[in-house]
């Protein structure tokens, strides 16, 4: 048998473990140094036209922003040369609000002998000044100035960005970028190839137009409803709407393809941003009447007021006294407040229990993400800026937009139904469920018309309770409210199909007969005063039965004590019912009376 010494097991883990962990972090160490290094050859190679046909080469870009002085192209070129300079890490240079200009810089390399007509484009439409120098073999060979702060007429493409069209001959060319602004510093630049251009500008138009559509027609539906029956919260869900397409064609500079540029260099930056404030304004303003929030959140309502004074007012000193930048500052602000404003509306909503707190929580939630996402990526903070950050804002708005009509459209059908409810309500005998007088004439004056254009017979029955006073002095209201309830039970049991009954007041029930004649009348009088016979209410200790006088006025061939049913009015053959029933009263009691046995 062979014996080994011993060894110290645990330690040689232990060693091993730790030189492991060590050549990982170095590792680690290295790649992380690799990918930052300003010489990473994969943000340093030109742009292969063979491959690159639509794209943003936001990772090819090498930039630095300007000191204190403006550099001209010679000064940019020893710059970039020097190496001082940072990379693109994502397809968009976003560099924030009220920054110091900057330079970019890329090459494009063209392999193939025939020339390659490319469209190179800026698509924020909102930058002041943009200088792009095209570089071949150390030479300028072409110099495009541009930027909203151009007259539109006077720009290098008759379009919504900074763009211009380049056919790339062989070789490679150098493209040198200088973009001044006070506005977002957000610079999504795009390269593509004239027919993939022409297919994005196509395909951008119908995205925006279903967009659009959708919006205009929500906020002039919205806006009809409120001339009409002037709600607030449908008048501002209108101006809400209004106001984000028409921001939206700002910012996306559609607008400006209408309306020149030519009102001084900053134009386009106060449209959009005094836009961007008109909307955020009623947009808090209609949450707030929506939801009522001073009703059970007046600390909220009060705070929600005072954001859209303040915010506003410090914009219109910015503009008084010509600071954009702060006037940005004070926009974006309100943006993030709307944000946060929405949502607390909406929580505070749901832990008071209102009807449709949770539909308009779920729709502050995701515009609230999707404006977040878009207004960070173009400030330049935490997200990148590309295609899909950019119009987040937009796919949430129109969410949110479809979600808050929903929520108006359910309030007016609930509107619509109090209405119809409260009137039911003031035209219905609450005890008996039966008609009341109001309701009554609502019914029959149209049914009265008809007979007399027609010329046809009609009748009316009043029906009086025989000694209901001492039914309710002897056994109390609450069998008195019982009677009223067996007599209009038995009034609609024994009513033929386009009777009305209704209660006239009272111990008193009437019932307007249409196409009845008075002996008709007589008949169904006769019979609704049997079926009162048979009514039994029984209690523990007693039994009560009823009885009732009723009366009866009517035509026969259409004419009436006379005179033709058309000489007369309702109010009159109502009265001649009444008189019938005190000749039933006085003539006994529990029987039937025509206003000619009187």
């Amino acid at each position: 048998m062979t014996y080994l010494p011993d060894v110290n097991v645990t330690g040689l883990r232990h060693n091993w473990r730790t030189a492991q962990q060590a050549l990982w972090f170095k590792l680690l160490l290295f790649f992380l140094l690799w990918l930052l290094s300003p010489g990473h050859s994969a943000l340093a190679a030109p742009i292969d036209t063979a491959v690159f046909t639509d794209a943003m080469p936001g990772k090819y870009i090498a930039y630095f922003q300007e000191d204190n002085q403006r550099l001209s192209i010679e000064q940019a070129l020893r710059h970039f040369a020097s190496d001082n300079v940072k990379h693109g890490t994502s397809n968009a240079i976003s560099l924030g609000i009220g920054t110091a200009p900057v330079w970019l810089r890329f090459s494009v390399s063209h392999t193939q002998e025939a020339a390659a007509l490319y469209r190179l484009s800026v698509e924020t439409p909102w930058l002041d000044h943009i200088d792009t120098w095209l570089v071949s073999k150390g030479n300028v060979i072409k110099q495009i100035r541009g930027g909203d702060a151009m007259p539109y007429q006077q720009r290098p493409m008759q379009y919504r960005f900074y763009a211009f069209e380049h056919a790339f001959e062989h070789g490679i060319t150098e493209v040198y970028i200088r973009v001044e602004s006070l506005g977002p510093m957000a610079i999504p630049v795009r390269l593509s190839r004239i027919d993939k251009a022409i297919q994005r500008d196509i395909s951008a138009g119908y995205q925006y137009g279903v967009l659009w559509g959708i919006m205009s027609a929500l906020a002039l539906y919205n806006l009809v409803l409120f001339v009409f029956i002037r709600q607030k919260e449908y008048g501002l869900y209108a101006c809400y709407l209004i106001g984000f397409v028409l921001n939206s064609l700002s910012y996306t500079g559609h607008i400006h393809t209408v309306i020149t540029a030519d009102f001084g260099p900053y134009f386009q930056d106060w449209t959009d941003i005094t836009l961007m404030l008109t909307y955020s304004v009623a947009g808090l303003h209609f949450a707030r009447f929506l939801l009522n929030t001073r009703s059970y959140a007046p600390t909220l309502d009060n705070i929600v007021k005072k954001v859209t004074l303040i915010i506003p007012a410090g914009m219109l000193l910015s503009f008084i006294f010509d600071q954009l930048v702060f006037a940005v500052v004070l926009v974006f602000m309100l943006n993030s407040g709307f944000v946060v404003l929405f949502i607390a509306m909406g929580v505070s909503a749901l832990r008071a229990k209102k009807p449709f707190a949770v539909i308009f929580l779920l729709s502050s939630v995701t515009a609230a993400i999707c404006i977040t996402v878009s207004t960070l990526a173009v400030a330049g903070v935490l997200i990148p800026y590309n295609d899909y950050t950019f119009k987040a804002i937009e796919v949430g708005m129109a969410f949110e937009a479809i979600l808050l009509a929903v929520i108006l459209a359910r309030q007016f059908r609930m509107a619509k139904l109090d209405k119809i409810i409260a009137e039911s309500y003031a035209r219905t005998d609450s005890l008996t469920g039966l008609n009341n007088r109001r309701g009554f004439y609502q019914i029959t004056e149209p049914m009265w018309m008809t007979t007399l254009r027609e010329n046809r017979d009609v009748s009316v029955v009043l029906l009086d309770i025989d000694a209901f006073k001492r039914i309710n002095d002897s056994y109390g209201h609450a069998c008195g409210d019982e009677v009223l309830l067996q007599v209009a039970q038995c009034i609609k049991a024994t009513a033929r199909e386009g009777d009305v009954p209704a209660r006239w007041g009272g111990e008193e029930f009437i019932i307007f007969l249409p196409e009845t004649t008075q002996s008709q009348a007589l008949i169904q009088a006769e019979r609704i005063r049997k079926a009162l016979q048979n009514i039994q209410i029984t209690t523990e200790r007693f039994t009560i039965t009823l009885t009732a006088s009723l009366g009866v006025a009517g035509s026969e061939h259409g004419i009436t004590e006379g005179r033709a049913i058309a000489d007369i009015t309702l109010e009159q053959l109502v009265n001649f019912a009444d008189i019938a029933l005190y000749s039933a009263k006085n003539s006994g009691k529990n029987r039937v009376c025509a206003v000619h046995d009187s």
